[in-house]
């Protein structure tokens, strides 16, 4: 029977990180798939859909030439061929990925779709192997939760991982829920001329967003056709084409050739028998304490599998610190209310540090001032990209605790008021630190000169 210092379960993007880590730093290792190695956010996630992104950006940005005095006869996108580039892309990266590339390394890879089992705390199976390790990381993800509702069986029911596989274009596409892959999505496949409806309970959609970034966005994709339907809630499938939804304590009904379902994730922990290692989980995931160690002392976990913050970033950095622990245990997890994340939408949004509900109860109202700057400087006048804004929230002695922005590249110069916070750089030291002209992170000059010059009238 095979023995190692470490197990690695599940070789997404904490995975990864926790086996090349852990390799690095000495311990024999072995990393498991059930799957394809890379994951939610490789396979479909985050590059496919950024790839998508890109290509209905540039067909979009078509219809704009007249603004910049060109004069095109626009094609029609043809979405099966963009659908194959997306692949592409996908497969290049994977080319990376391939189980030779970590055997090569030292690292021992097993993938077989039998998942892990645990048999105890310190062994478990993976297809017909019984392997054995001190230590275990789990990073097993999640998956889409699909919500029972009546006559789905019938449906053309898509979700974030089959929705890769379409070549042909849905005439018509509702997405249920109102979250980040509806908002991205739905806005790409408007501009690539499909009929898009998101259909969500909430008052707005995007509700993970501040107040405002939210109604600003969407504005944005209603004027690009989006049709949003709020305060609604799904009842049944009538048949293959048509969704009984709730709104205001009426019925009503809404068709459409697909249906792609975002109501939420499910961590992946079933079959991998936990109970016989002694690791307590909930539907929400495993059960971690403060050092990302599970119930059962010897075996960790990291990323979408026990955590509510469900980014590539996350999980990246929560591996490490499980790694760390397993050598020095003592390495607690860090404070996430300075975790960034952004959504890709156009106009992106950013987002970092403490909202305003959260700042003023850990601060006090009267303790917080939230400063504004519209996204009209320069560079975004050059480029037609003005409409947006940045909001950061300071404490009584000038430091960042937070910001909001919605703008041209907001996932990029959100990163540096990150810094920001997380080294607590006073707001007068970066009123005067030199910013290139003409950028798009100068807005970020602007928020500090003003709020300084506001303090000193």
């Amino acid at each position: 029977m095979k023995q190692y210092d470490i197990i690695v379960i599940g070789a997404g993007s904490g995975g990864l990180v926790a086996a090349t880590t852990a390799h690095r730093k000495g311990l024999k290792t072995a990393l498991i798939e059930k799957n394809k190695i890379g994951g939610e956010c490789t396979h479909y996630g985050c590059v496919p859909s950024k790839a998508l992104i890109n290509a209905s950006k540039s067909y979009h940005n078509l219809k704009k030439m007249s603004s910049l005095g060109i004069s095109i006869k626009l094609p029609k996108p043809d979405f099966g061929k963009i659908m194959d580039k997306v692949d592409e892309i996908v497969q290049d990266i994977y080319s990376h990925e391939q189980p030779e590339a970590f055997q090569n390394q030292g690292i021992d890879v097993f993938v077989d779709k039998s998942g892990a089992q645990f048999i105890d705390a310190h062994t478990i199976t993976i297809g017909q192997e019984t392997i054995k390790a001190k230590s275990f990381v789990i990073c097993t993800g999640s998956s889409p939760r699909i919500p029972n509702l009546e006559g789905i069986e019938n449906v053309n029911i898509l979700h974030n991982e089959n929705f890769w596989e379409l070549r042909k274009k849905p005439l018509k596409i509702v997405f249920i829920g109102g979250g980040v892959i509806s908002v991205e999505l739905g806005q790409s496949l408007a501009r690539l001329d499909s009929d898009v409806s998101i259909l969500d309970r909430n008052e707005r959609i995007l509700k993970v967003t501040d107040e405002e970034i939210g109604a600003y966005i969407s504005k944005q994709i209603e004027e690009e056709g989006v049709q949003l339907i709020t305060n609604a809630s799904p009842l049944k499938f009538i048949d293959k084409n048509t969704l009984a939804y709730s709104q205001h304590d009426k019925e009503k009904a809404i068709t459409a050739d697909y249906f792609f379902i975002a109501t939420g994730r499910i961590p992946n922990i079933s079959g991998m028998q936990l109970e016989k290692a002694g690791v307590t989980y909930t539907n929400r995931g495993i059960t971690t304490n403060e050092y990302l160690q599970t119930t059962s002392p010897n075996i960790y976990a990291c990323g979408d599998v026990t955590t509510p913050f469900k980014f590539t970033h996350t999980a990246s950095h929560q591996a490490n610190i499980c790694i760390d622990n397993i050598i020095e245990n003592n390495t607690k997890l860090n404070d996430l209310s300075i975790l960034p994340w952004a959504i890709f939408t156009e106009p992106e949004i950013g987002h970092v540090g403490l909202t305003k509900k959260e700042a003023s109860k850990k601060y006090g109202k009267k303790n917080i001032s939230i400063f504004k700057v519209e996204a009209n400087i320069d560079r975004f006048i050059t480029d037609r990209k003005t409409g947006g804004f940045i909001k950061v929230i300071f404490n009584k002695d000038d430091l960042v605790v937070g910001a909001e922005a919605v703008g041209a590249h907001a996932g990029e110069w959100i990163q540096l008021i990150t810094l920001v916070i997380k080294n607590q750089i006073p707001a007068q030291q970066m009123a005067d630190t030199i910013f290139a002209y003409p950028s798009y992170s100068e807005i970020i000059k602007k928020v500090f000169s003003r709020y300084i010059r506001t303090k000193s009238v």
